[in-house]
Order: structure tokens, then C-alpha cells, then sequence
């Protein structure tokens, strides 16, 4: 009877097992030449249940425990079209594979294709396409929100952008530069909502994106592509606010009120597009970045609540600007912006400088007060012609402004072997002007003959620096070796013209030959007077031991011819560049001239391995030469600093550079781990390096370099650098918790001489020194991301500059660490409110008499009105006032350790209303007209965006 009731329970327990368990189905997922795509997303549906997966690496999918026999396969993947097919199976329970799944090609989805977790990544040849909707923010925020999730980007709190290990130079929107391409004016301004995708993009020109034949070094750039459906519409914001400093300062020489106001306006109308800027603040926040400008900040973006960053000194910025892009019928696109800033920064520092040398050492130390007024303008403007459709045409004028007005005050303290070789306090007014203008025309023609294409770039340009320095010192102790009261003007002149030229001839369908010349003009003009101030303390006298006027010419013609060769898996170029140079220069002062002819060839290498369509390796190699600088061949000496005077060599040979760089990068779609790495490495022939002259502290012969470290320049060889980066990104449930590995390396031999001067005899002994400087840093990061509930970072960080030196005796100080522990992030609460923070600690090792500072950023928000449309926050920055900045440098002569002031602890109230509203295509013309019912403005049809 047991073996009877053993029998039916097992009978019941396998009939209910079988019952209840479903079937495994397998299948594949091709295009329709028989290539496996993976990354393909799948939801398989059976009634009002469904589930989704993403094929793998091998395009293979797998669903487990299906229990019915009846269910629909959506599947949807990045440039294919749509597909959904319905399967009926048999009444059996053993596992399915199905056929093979072919999807078409296409550039559209079906509408009734539903994702319900986006691709987030795509692979490219010298791109990475981040999907926005895959990183989603909060309602209202800006895009810069969205790039701080993408792995390998970072953003620093002053919102520069670092991609892959290098710095993000412009930002374009739907293809055109915004702003002249200025990083935060788009991240910190655009709204999130209204972004496809964006795009981090190795760019080598518009001139070899038009052929596809690619050398050089390229620019780290970011495109943002915004969604068809935003293509008409508007986005606008203003902001205001107003705080106090917690701790007012005792001497009155800050401003111890803290206020923001902002605004900007984004209309979209098909092919026409607008947006305006304008900013008014004094707590670090810049929202342009100029070239050659001043210490960077943030921008506006959200509700302000001030920036206690990382930019040194304290500014206030007032600046504003346009952008405008339009097409002028058919075939003309034009776009272009002007750009306006005025600052005021105002910056305390304190700088511990050890120079090199194994006989001969010395420390100094400065202390300096500096206030600068900077005015910037900046206008560019592109216009694109396609008269058909073989030819094409763009022009570019350019033109920029920058006029700063310093004055420092400070002092300076030498000491040689405990002993005191100069001891000054020093006043200095100054002011310099850098207009800069030129244009360039490209065109290009692509040949009936399939491959064949034929461009021509021409520029031309002119760069100008009017500088006046009025150094006075006053000496305390030690050599009084420069003029005490100097007048010092410099003008210089770069005016300069190039072409390049290329020819793409097809050999085969996968093969081409390219033919290339390139040919750059220089010219400069470097007239310098220094007049003194006589005894009388009213007239001046000319120095001409410190005056010249010096000319140069630099002439490179570069012959280039490349071969590439073009399969689905693989593409490479191969090629070799001549490359002769010439460079002629003039000096007045002393009636002499030099005329230098250098020749160089290089090959041309770049190979591209696509594993896949989520794998993919690169290689590249070039070579380039670099002029050297109009201070570095200046024959006169330098005075402005008086313990560090400067003198250019006329007889300096151009530089050449060999450049080879290594890419790989990984995306596993099933997974969605993502590995981005690249190394480089960089000789160069003729280096120009610095050669330092330690004159003792009594020097007869020329008393004005008593006591001084004179820099003249060398050609050396023996220079290189390897700089290598890594992101390793792990996420967990569609990307709520993700875990970042990220490191970065850079290696340098620098090459110096450090000379010596014998305080009896004055003999001069030289020394060739090797400085191996180490840079590392490590960081993890660890992100948890639940929309609208919480959005938070935790991170360290651990860097390492190390230095070592062939020269006995030279390692001093030359060992600095930090260790950064942090976390921040945002809490929403409430549904409408906000509780922001961004905590860090530093922890500096090896700096002398720094101290670890605690620095924490908070904010508490509230969203109300209809849409989330205004907002009210009260901001806490700083919270310890401990906001310091400690940096270091090296080279081969000098190490340096810097601390600067900060913005410190103040409190902010501020208020923003936003406004919005967009659609995907010209608003119908209604019964009523324009402004009728259902009327609207009028426009051009819909025809891309941003």
C-alpha cells in the first residue's frame, strides 16, 4: 500500500511540475546578408504579459519557463526596421529554436514598436553614441546632467569635460558648431528633455570628413543630436538669487554679497534656430570659455546655486550671447554666434619653487595679490553651399577679442643654501590686447566616377599681442639685478596663410589612392622697448640691451600620398609624408639673421579592426613639426620677472613630432559592461627645452643677471611621453547601480640643461638632466540612479605626481599624493522636492603646509506652478570654508607647489521659472490664419534639428 501512495505522489508532483513549467525558446537575430546582430532588443508578449531581452554578443536570444504556446516577438534595433511576428507552437513542452530572424535595413521604427529599455551605446568608427533616453534625469534638467552618467565622461564641477582621458574641445549641436563650439555654453543650458543622443567623436577636420582619409592628431569633440519631435517650439529660463558671504572679510578686499542672474531662450523652427545668453554673477560662474582667458568656472544651468569649485580666485562674470542657424533656401545653410564676456578675478596664491640643480640649488618663494579686468569678444560665422550635388562649399570668418588689465602686487625671497640671494617686494600694472581675425574656404567636388573626389582648403589669418609691463621693485636683501622701475612694450604680429589640397583617386571598390599637399606661411613681427626710469623719477631712458625688433618667417610644405583600403570588418590607410621647413629671422638689435632648412618623413599609418558592431580597435600613426615661439627665438632679455629673466635663442630648428595612439573599446549588450581604453605615445625630434643659468649672487660682468636664474632655449633630443586611460563600467538592473573603474597614466622623459656659474671664478659648468615625471590616478566610482527617487555618486580617487631626476643631489620635494573621498548626489522627496549634496575630502600628501580641506556643496529645492515650471532654492556652499586649491608642476628644471584662494562659504537664495513647449512639426495653418484657431507661425517645413 506505501508503494501505492509513493506512486501517486510522485505521479501528482511530476504531473503539477510539468504543469507549471514552461518551455526554453532559442533563436538568432540577422540582417539580411546573414550578419548577426546583437544588441537587437526582443520583448516577447503572451496576452497582457511580457518580457524583454537583448541578444547577445552572437545576436543569439533565450527566453526561459515560456508557458505559452501562443505569443509575438517585437523586435527593434538601432538602423533596422521593426519587425513583430506572432508564433503559434505545438501543445509539447520541449525547447524551441527558432529559425533565424531577418530584420531590414532601414532608417525608421514601425510606430506600434514599443522599447522598453533603450541600446544605450553605439559603437562607430571614431565615435561613441551615448542614447540620452538610456540615462534618464530629472524633469527640466540640463543635458550636462546626463553626460555625468555616460561611462568614461567626466564632468568636473566647473563642468569641463574630459572624454576617454582628454579634454572635450567643442560641442556641436545636430552637427553645427554651437556657440563656436564653447563645451558649457550647450551643456549647461540646453534642457535634457529635448536630447536623441550625444555623440563623443574623435574629429580630424571637415576637410578629411569629406574625403574619409584621416591624419594627425584629432579633436575630442561632442555632438548633441536633439529628437525630431522638439523640431518646433521654444525653452526658456531666467533665474535670480541673492546671499551673502557666511564670514565677511576683515579687509574689505572682496565682495562680501553674492548674486547670480541669468537667462537664456532657445526658438526652433524648423531649419531656423535661436538662442540667447546672458549671465550677471559673482560666484565663479563663467558661461563662456575663451582661449587664452581667465581662470574657468561654471555656467548657469537650473536653478543657480552658485559654483564653490575648483576655479581658483574669486570672479565676477557679466557676459552674454547669440547663436543663430538658418537655412537661406534650398541649398545654403548658414550658423554662426558672437560671444561677450567682462570679468573681474581677483586671486591671492602663494608659490614654493625648487629649482634643479646638483651643485647649485635654490627655493623661492612668492606671495601675490592680483586683480584682473577681462573684456572678451568672440564672432564666428559658417556659411554652407551645396549648389548640387557634387559640389559643396563652406566659408568661415572668424574674429576675436581679449584685453586684460593687471595689476599684482608681492614679494619674492631666493635663498641659495640657507643663504639669501635676492629679496624684493615687486608692484606690476600691465595691459594686453590680442585681436584676432582670419577666414578659410572650403570646397570640395566628388567626380561622377564613383570614390573620385577633389578639395581644396584655403586660410588665412592674423594674431596680434600689444602687451604693456610696469615691473617696480623694491629690494630688500640680496642682488639688485633688474631695473627697478621698467617700461616695457611689446608688440607682436602673426599673419599667416595656408592651403591644403587632396585628390582621391579609387582603385578598386575597396581601395583608394589619395594625393595631398599642404603649404602653411608665418610670418611674425616682434618689436620690444623697454625704457627705464631715471633718477629724476620723471623721465625715462631707452635700454637697449632689453629692446629689439625681431622678425621670423616659417614656411612648411608637406607632400603626402595615402593608400586605404576599405572591407566590412576592417579599414586601413597607409602612407608617407615629406615634409621640408624653413625658417628665416632677422634681429635689428644685433644686425644678424639666421636661415634654418630642416627635412623630415614620416609614414602615415591608421588602422580600424571592427570586431563587431559593439567592439572595435584602432590604431594611428603621424608625424608633424611645430615653429618655435616668438619669446623662445626673442634675442633680448626678459626683465618682467626679475629672479627668472628669459632670453630666446634665434638659432632654434622646429620641432617634429611622431605620434602613435592605440583605441579599444567594448560594449557587451547583454550585460551592458562597457570598457573604453587608449594609449599614446609621442617622440620628438629637436625638442626645445629650456636651458636654466644660476648666476651667483655677486656677478660683475653683467650685474642685471646677479642673482638671477636665466632662461635661454635648446634643441635637445630624447623627449617622449606615453599617456594612457581606462573605464571599466559594470551595471546592474537596466542601469539603477553602476560600478566605474577608471585610471589614468601619463609618463614623460623631459630633457633640460641646468647650468652653473662659479661665484670666483665665473666659469660656466653645464649639466644635461633627465626628469622622469610620473603622473597616475585611480579612481572608483559607484552610482545609484532610481528616476525621480534618487540619483548619487559615491567615489575616491588616488593621483600621484612623481618625479626623479638624473642629476645628483636635484630630488627634493618632487613626491606629491592626494587622496579624494567623495560622495554627492540628489534625493527627490515628495515629488516636488529636492535635497542636493556634493561632499569631498582631500587629503594632500607631500605639499608643504597644505592642509586637507572638508568641502560640501547642499541645496534644498522646491518645484511648483503647472509643468514644474518654477523653482525656488537655498543654497549652502562650502559649508566648512575650507575651499583651497593645491597644485603642482614639473619639469626638468623646477618643481613647483601652488596654493591659491577659493571661493569660500557663503548662502544663496534664488528663484527660476522655466517655460517651455515644442512639437514635432509646423503647427497647420487654421481656418483662423496665424494666431487663429489651430493657426501657428508660419516656416520653413520640417527639416532637421538644432
Amino acid at each position: 500500500m506505501k508503494t501505492v501512495y509513493l506512486f501517486i505522489i510522485t505521479s501528482l508532483i511530476s504531473f503539477t511540475s510539468f504543469a507549471q513549467t514552461g518551455r526554453q525558446i532559442k533563436g538568432i537575430v540577422k540582417d539580411s546578408t546573414g550578419v548577426t546582430l546583437p544588441g537587437t532588443t526582443i520583448k516577447l508578449l503572451t496576452g497582457t504579459d511580457s518580457t524583454t531581452v537583448i541578444t547577445d554578443n552572437a545576436g543569439s536570444f533565450t527566453f526561459d519557463n515560456v508557458k505559452a504556446n501562443q505569443f509575438s516577438l517585437v523586435l527593434n534595433s538601432i538602423g533596422y526596421q521593426g519587425l513583430r511576428r506572432r508564433f503559434i507552437l505545438d501543445n509539447a513542452n520541449t525547447p524551441v529554436s527558432l529559425k533565424p530572424i531577418i530584420l531590414k535595413n532601414d532608417t525608421y521604427m514601425l510606430n506600434t514598436v514599443t522599447i522598453s529599455d533603450a541600446n544605450p551605446i553605439k559603437l562607430k568608427e571614431d565615435t561613441i553614441e551615448f542614447n540620452a533616453a538610456a540615462y534618464p534625469v530629472r524633469d527640466n534638467a540640463p543635458v550636462e546632467d546626463v553626460i555625468k552618467k555616460l561611462p568614461g565622461v567626466d564632468v568636473d564641477k566647473d563642468g569641463n569635460i574630459t572624454a576617454q582621458g582628454k579634454s572635450v574641445t567643442k560641442v556641436r549641436v545636430n552637427g553645427k558648431d554651437f556657440f563656436g563650439g564653447d563645451v558649457k555654453s550647450a551643456t549647461k543650458n540646453l534642457p535634457a528633455d529635448i536630447v536623441q543622443n550625444i555623440q563623443i567623436i574623435d574629429d580630424y577636420g571637415d576637410q578629411a570628413n569629406l574625403t574619409g582619409i584621416k591624419s594627425g592628431e584629432p579633436d575630442k569633440i561632442l555632438n548633441i543630436t536633439i529628437k525630431q519631435s522638439k523640431n518646433y517650439g521654444y525653452f526658456g529660463q531666467a533665474s535670480v538669487g541673492g546671499g551673502k558671504d557666511a564670514i565677511p572679510s576683515v579687509d574689505g578686499s572682496k565682495n562680501d554679497n553674492r548674486y547670480v542672474a541669468s537667462a537664456n531662450v532657445f526658438s526652433f523652427n524648423g531649419d531656423r534656430q535661436l538662442a540667447f545668453l546672458g549671465n550677471l554673477n559673482n560666484t565663479n560662474t563663467n558661461l563662456f570659455t575663451f582661449g587664452g582667458g581667465g581662470p574657468r568656472g561654471g555656467g548657469p544651468g537650473g536653478p543657480p546655486g552658485g559654483n564653490s569649485s575648483n576655479t581658483n580666485g574669486i570672479t565676477t562674470a557679466r557676459s552674454f550671447g547669440f547663436n543663430y542657424r538658418d537655412s537661406w533656401g534650398k541649398k545654403i545653410t548658414a550658423y554662426g554666434s558672437y560671444s561677450f564676456a567682462d570679468n573681474s578675478v581677483y586671486t591671492v596664491s602663494k608659490t614654493i619653487q625648487n629649482n634643479i640643480s646638483s651643485t647649485n640649488p635654490s627655493t623661492n618663494t612668492n606671495n601675490s595679490t592680483q586683480n584682473d579686468e577681462k573684456l572678451n569678444h568672440r564672432f564666428n560665422f559658417n556659411i554652407e553651399i551645396k549648389p548640387d550635388t557634387v559640389n559643396y562649399i563652406k566659408i568661415t570668418p572668424t574674429y576675436a577679442y581679449a584685453k586684460v588689465n593687471t595689476t599684482q602686487t608681492g614679494s619674492s625671497l631666493l635663498v641659495n643654501n640657507s643663504e639669501t640671494v635676492s629679496n624684493y617686494n615687486f608692484v606690476t600694472a600691465s595691459n594686453q590686447s590680442e585681436p584676432n581675425y582670419g577666414a578659410n574656404i572650403l570646397f570640395n567636388h566628388r567626380f561622377k566616377t564613383h570614390g573620385r573626389n577633389f578639395s581644396i582648403n584655403v586660410g588665412a589669418g592674423s594674431y596680434s599681442i600689444n602687451k604693456y609691463q610696469n615691473p617696480v621693485y623694491t629690494y630688500i636683501d640680496g642682488a639688485a639685478n633688474a631695473p627697478l622701475n621698467q617700461f616695457i612694450n611689446t608688440n607682436s604680429r602673426t599673419d599667416s596663410l595656408g592651403t591644403s589640397v587632396s585628390y582621391l583617386e579609387p582603385l578598386s571598390k575597396k581601395s583608394y589612392l589619395e594625393a595631398t599637399y599642404a603649404y602653411h606661411y608665418a610670418y611674425t613681427t616682434a618689436d620690444k622697448l623697454t625704457d627705464t626710469l631715471n633718477a629724476d623719477g620723471v623721465t625715462k631712458d631707452y635700454y637697449s640691451l632689453l629692446s629689439n625688433n625681431y622678425n621670423s618667417t616659417f614656411i612648411t610644405n608637406r607632400f603626402g600620398l595615402n593608400y586605404r583600403f576599405i572591407d566590412k570588418k576592417y579599414n586601413y590607410t597607409l602612407g608617407l609624408v615629406a615634409q621640408p621647413t624653413i625658417l628665416r629671422g632677422r634681429s635689428v638689435m644685433n644686425n644678424s639673421s639666421t636661415d634654418i632648412n630642416t627635412f623630415n618623413w614620416a609614414p602615415n599609418a591608421r588602422f580600424i579592426y571592427n570586431f563587431s558592431r559593439n567592439q572595435s580597435l584602432s590604431l594611428n600613426y603621424n608625424g608633424a613639426s611645430n615653429q618655435p615661439t616668438y619669446t623662445e627665438l626673442q634675442p633680448v632679455t626678459d626683465f618682467s620677472n626679475a629672479s627668472y629673466p628669459i632670453q630666446g635663442n634665434p638659432d632654434l630648428k622646429p620641432e617634429f613630432n611622431n605620434n602613435l595612439s592605440i583605441k579599444y573599446n567594448k560594449f557587451d549588450f547583454a550585460t551592458g559592461n562597457v570598457f573604453f581604453s587608449n594609449l599614446s605615445f609621442t617622440t620628438t625630434d629637436n625638442k626645445i627645452v629650456a636651458n636654466t643659468i644660476t648666476y651667483p649672487k655677486t656677478y660683475t660682468p653683467n650685474s642685471k643677471l646677479a642673482g638671477s636664474i636665466l632662461t635661454q632655449y635648446l634643441n635637445a633630443d630624447g623627449y617622449y611621453s606615453a599617456q594612457g586611460f581606462y573605464v571599466f563600467a559594470k551595471p546592474w538592473d537596466k542601469r539603477k547601480y553602476n560600478l566605474f573603474f577608471i585610471g589614468n597614466v601619463a609618463y614623460n622623459n623631459n630633457i633640460s640643461y641646468i647650468s652653473n656659474v662659479d661665484s670666483a671664478s665665473y666659469a660656466m659648468t653645464t649639466e644635461k638632466n633627465i626628469a622622469k615625471n610620473l603622473v597616475l590616478s585611480q579612481g572608483v566610482k559607484f552610482r545609484l540612479s532610481i528616476e525621480n527617487v534618487v540619483d548619487a555618486e559615491a567615489s575616491t580617487t588616488y593621483a600621484v605626481n612623481k618625479s626623479n631626476n638624473s642629476l645628483k643631489n636635484a630630488n627634493i620635494n618632487n613626491n606629491f599624493s592626494s587622496l579624494n573621498l567623495g560622495v554627492n548626489g540628489k534625493n527627490y522627496l515628495w515629488k516636488d522636492w529636492t535635497v542636493s549634496y556634493d561632499y569631498s575630502k582631500m587629503l594632500y600628501y607631500g605639499y608643504k603646509g597644505a592642509t586637507n580641506p572638508n568641502i560640501l556643496n547642499t541645496y534644498v529645492e522646491r518645484r511648483f506652478l503647472a509643468g514644474n515650471a518654477a523653482t525656488i532654492r537655498l543654497s549652502a556652499m562650502d559649508v566648512f570654508n575650507q575651499n583651497t586649491g593645491y597644485t603642482s608642476t614639473q619639469s626638468g628644471s623646477y618643481v613647483t607647489q601652488t596654493n591659491t584662494n577659493r571661493l569660500g562659504r557663503y548662502y544663496l537664495l534664488s528663484f527660476t521659472l522655466k517655460l517651455q513647449k515644442f512639437a514635432g512639426k509646423k503647427p497647420n495653418m487654421g481656418p483662423g490664419g496665424p494666431g487663429g484657431p489651430g493657426g501657428g507661425p508660419g516656416g520653413p517645413p520640417p527639416g532637421g534639428g538644432f
